[in-house]
């Protein structure tokens, strides 16, 4: 990858898309994406020089750097999903960038070592191949941790159907399914797990934002779905708790809960963090993203994880 410098031998971070990102003590760990002189092919020289670098944001500095990793870097560059826990960030998934090449493995950056590990290679398996999903860490510290990966985008061709779960067509395009499957990966048994589901599930959707709000909870905003003949963005809110391999889900709706009359725009490829506070609820913060039209919505949004109030910034 080009290390651009400045006159200052600083170094210069481009711009870039579909990528993913984690927050480690105070460092902002970015990696994947598409950029400038993507290469679409599998497995090139030049395609693994890229997924063999991360960069790095100093939140104290506000300096960006760019390291080289060791080891074999996941192949599933964009629209993969990424968790940490600790000093390790996780990777699932991803597509690869060409065909249909979409990928269901796990692997785990050491961010002290900065060294690759292939915890579950890409394969035939009981977890859907698909990338532009979402992956959340779930269970408080002293329990076993795990992982929960929901949704995305998957080839047609290689999709294991769960009958618990939904797979729609995608207008326009023949070989790929949008999908509300949902998988645990349990940290110490190094096992994948298909948890039953219950509740107001949502449905099949990608490019959506899911953040923890408690050891055992979360939130999904936001992402594409598929509608009769088109694709559409759309604005829900879904609540999940995760207890004993089972996932319940709840729906909240416009309407059902005081907002002051403040509910967000349709989006899909939005950005978000969730803020923790010491005497409050946990805020949501909501960024950008596109509508159903594909224009990009400029706005920034805080939701009160509590009282579910929309702030407008």
């Amino acid at each position: 990858m080009d290390r651009n410098v400045d006159g200052k031998d600083q170094y210069k971070f481009n711009w870039r898309a579909r990528h993913t990102t984690a927050v480690v003590g105070e460092v902002l760990y970015c990696w994947g994406g598409s950029w400038e002189k993507f290469d679409k092919s599998h497995d090139s020289r030049a395609k693994i020089d890229y997924a063999s670098v991360i960069d790095k944001f100093d939140l104290l500095s506000g300096v960006w750097s760019s390291e080289s990793t060791d080891g074999t870097p996941p192949f599933g560059i964009r629209g993969v999903s990424c968790a940490a826990i600790n000093n390790n960030i996780y990777y699932f998934g991803g597509f690869c960038g060409h065909e249909s090449c979409y990928h269901n493995s796990l692997n785990c950056l050491d961010t002290l070592t900065l060294q690759w590990k292939e915890l579950q290679p890409t394969g035939d398996n009981s977890v859907t191949k698909r990338g532009y999903g979402g992956m959340i860490a779930m269970g408080s510290e002293g329990e076993p941790q795990q992982l929960l990966v929901i949704g995305g985008l998957a080839p047609k061709s290689t999709t294991t159907r769960h009958h618990q779960f939904e797979y729609h067509k995608i207008p326009s395009r023949v070989d790929r399914l949008r999908t509300n499957e949902q998988n645990i990966y349990n940290l110490s048994s190094c096992q994948w797990i298909v948890p039953f589901v219950s509740g107001q599930c949502f449905p099949p959707t990608d490019s959506f934002i899911v953040e923890r709000i408690s050891h055992n909870k979360g939130i999904m905003y936001g992402g594409i779905v598929t509608d009769r003949d088109r694709n559409i963005s759309i604005n829900s809110i879904y609540l999940f708790q995760l207890s004993h391999n089972t996932v319940s889900w709840e729906h909240l709706k416009q309407g059902s809960i005081l907002n002051d009359g403040l509910w967000p725009k349709a989006r899909g490829s939005h950005a978000s963090t969730i803020i923790n506070g010491v005497s409050t609820s946990p805020i949501l913060v909501v960024i950008g993203g596109t509508d159903s039209d594909n224009k990009l919505v400029n706005e920034c949004l805080l939701l009160d994880t509590n009282k579910y109030n929309w702030i407008k910034l």
